[in-house]
């Protein structure tokens, strides 16, 4: 072997771990955010539901999207765009699955505490004896939700009501069943814990 082609082995070599080394550091200033998981514990409380996109947050009346969820699905005001299925082994439950439409005119954070608004109303409304809040919160993979939603959730804790949460993509959509009992519909508080 010649001087020449070790020279050439060992600065390829070089270029290769500098190379690496970029690529290395240009993927880790700019990482994908995950969010940690829900740990959920039983209750007997009822879910009162909201959901979470970036820093806008929507109560959702359950009777009202089942009475007239689809109905006001094709009304240009709809806050959800609202689709219905029979799920289960045999078509058993009926689910609606809610996608966010408009969230610009969504209430914020701020609004919780005015209870002349239809959200303050809500939040007030909750007896910490029988329900709690339950919130779906989009995973857009930055976090903006989540951060969101961590000051909401401590808004709740403070004034007593359990609450509960589940992250939703446009893959894995939030969900609505007709059956509380079936164990796919089940909603229950959770800690806001790490993942494993």
């Amino acid at each position: 072997m010649s001087l020449d082609s070790l020279t050439d082995l060992v600065s390829n070599a070089v270029g290769v771990l500098i190379l690496l080394l970029l690529m290395t550091a240009l993927q880790s200033s700019n990482p994908h955010y995950e969010p940690p998981l829900p740990i959920e514990h039983q209750s007997g409380l009822l879910p009162q539901f909201y959901y979470v996109h970036r820093d806008r947050i929507q109560t959702i009346d359950v009777n009202a999207a089942f009475t007239n969820g689809l109905l006001a699905a094709s009304e240009s005001d709809a806050e959800f765009r609202v689709n219905a299925d029979f799920m289960g082994r045999q078509d058993e439950f009926l689910t609606l699955t809610l996608q966010p439409v408009d969230t610009e005119h969504w209430p914020k954070f701020e609004e919780l505490a005015n209870i002349d608004s239809v959200l303050g109303k809500s939040a007030a409304g909750i007896d910490n004896s029988t329900r709690f809040a339950f919130f779906f919160v989009k995973d857009e993979g930055n976090g903006d939700s989540f951060k969101e939603f961590s000051k909401i959730r401590q808004w709740f804790l403070d004034r007593g009501t359990a609450v509960g949460w589940l992250p939703v993509t446009d893959d894995n959509p939030a969900y609505l069943c007709s059956w509380g009992n079936v164990a796919a519909c089940r909603y229950s508080p959770s800690y806001y814990g790490q993942q494993s």
